[in-house]
């Protein structure tokens, strides 16, 4: 005996690929908001100095670069993605939370490996660093990710610094 779908269920099955359509687009958009179009159209060292440009504006602080002229070409686009994460969470944390006037941020490469550092005048951090904030746990959790290693060093009224030392691929 021959069963054939009632008419209101063939027509649901007929909307699925458009649904499926518009899903895709969605998971799309999300994954271009999670890495900034700057990383793939600028590279790693021209995405940061616009950062730093639009953080500096922003805020009004002075914000200072010293970044390489040459950068390894064959570094991951998950490794660049991490460095930029985590200089963008160290300079919203400059701040909006340590009330910096001035930043550093650097990045170098050498000796195997490449290192993130920013450096603020701010109010720095009292006490033990916090434990439970969305900031410093998703760089610490991104560093674990590509095997570096983040360092926060902070003291009151000393300003914070934070460095992050990337590994470079077969360096």
């Amino acid at each position: 005996m021959a069963h054939s779908a009632p008419l209101h269920d063939q027509a649901a099955l007929e909307e699925i690929p458009e649904a499926i359509r518009l899903r895709v687009g969605d998971v799309r958009r999300i994954a271009r908001r999670l890495r900034p179009e700057a990383l793939d159209d600028l590279g790693l060292v021209n995405a940061l100095i616009s950062l730093c440009r639009r953080v500096g504006h922003q805020s009004g602080a002075r914000i200072e670069t010293e970044l390489p002229a040459n950068f390894p070409a064959n570094t991951s686009g998950e490794t660049e993605l991490v460095v930029y994460r985590v200089a963008q969470e160290s300079l919203t944390n400059a701040v909006r939370h340590a009330h910096a006037s001035t930043i550093k941020l650097s990045l170098a490469v050498s000796d195997g490996q490449i290192t993130l550092r920013v450096r603020d005048d701010g109010t720095g951090i009292i006490g033990a660093l916090p434990t439970g904030t969305a900031g410093i746990d998703g760089m610490r959790e991104r560093a674990m990710l590509i095997g570096a290693q983040l360092n926060i060093r902070s003291g009151p009224g000393a300003g914070t610094e934070v460095q992050l030392d990337v590994p470079i691929e077969g360096g």
